[in-house]
């Protein structure tokens, strides 16, 4: 069953998909607030969920993403706006300085939880990436959002050559990932690599499956309602929000760098 699958980022487009895809949705988007460290495919991840080279990619593990753009998208004939979000440990050498990343994402949650709120969070990871590694950013806006309820499903990419299957990935690795306090709503195993004609067809088809995945685990648990309360204590006003989430994105950038040399040798 195949249908048109309706988006619009920086540019409007037209694509033909796969089960979800709709033509044309009714009311407002539900915001999708994708994070992750520098690199590791959020942008990349857009454009599989769009069908399309809407978001900027970079081939290396710096960061292009340098603000927080909105993309939106028809899964299943519901709206997303999806938000590509700056990384925010890359430090002084990146494309986004850490104090530049900082301000922006201050700024970006924000308008946020002025507006139409959050319905859900999406943390990417590299399925490469040590499980003891992915605490970091995890915790720095687990911490933010803890009593805001908002589901967080995690998304595990680079798996084109795991084996037998890609979503093998998440049952050998769940059990440790909650022993580092990661807890999740759902899960999508995928590849974000391009469909080019010279690929084999294993890619192709992880490719497709990737596709279905996250657009299921997105219509599954996002929210229908959106979180606006921000903090471990409810947000009285925008100064002190500014406030708790400064504190601890400082704490993050400061020791991001230092985190990941010292777990850089548990890399498989």
């Amino acid at each position: 069953m195949s249908d048109s699958h309706s988006s619009t980022g920086t540019t409007g487009s037209i694509d033909t998909r796969g089960t979800y895809s709709q033509k044309e949705y009714q009311g407002r988007p539900r915001n999708v607030v994708l994070y992750g460290e520098s690199g590791v495919g959020k942008s990349s991840l857009i454009n599989l969920i769009m069908g399309r080279d809407a978001a900027k990619t970079s081939p290396d593990a710096l960061a292009c993403t340098t603000t927080h753009a909105p993309y939106d998208v028809t899964i299943g004939g519901q709206c997303f706006r999806l938000w590509d979000t700056a990384g925010l440990n890359e430090g002084s050498e990146g494309t986004v300085p850490a104090a530049l990343a900082k301000r922006n994402l201050t700024k970006f949650l924000r308008g946020l939880n002025q507006e139409d709120g959050v319905h859900l969070l999406i943390y990417c990871v590299r399925g490469t990436r040590a499980t003891k590694a992915l605490r970091t950013d995890y915790k720095t806006f687990s911490a933010v959002i803890r009593d805001s309820k908002v589901p967080t499903i995690v998304v595990v990419t680079c798996l084109e050559d795991f084996r037998p299957v890609m979503k093998e990935w998440w049952h050998k690795n769940k059990d440790e990932l909650a022993t580092y306090g990661m807890q999740f709503s759902g899960y999508a195993c995928v590849t974000t690599l391009k469909d080019e004609p010279a690929e084999s067809p294993d890619i192709h088809q992880r490719r497709a499956q990737s596709y279905e995945d996250v657009c299921k685990s997105i219509l599954d648990h996002c929210s229908q309602t959106p979180h606006k309360t921000w903090g471990t204590d409810t947000i009285k006003d925008q100064g002190s929000f500014l406030a708790v989430l400064l504190q601890k994105l400082a704490r993050f950038v400061g020791g991001a760098h230092r985190d990941q040399d010292a777990l850089q040798a548990s890399v498989p």
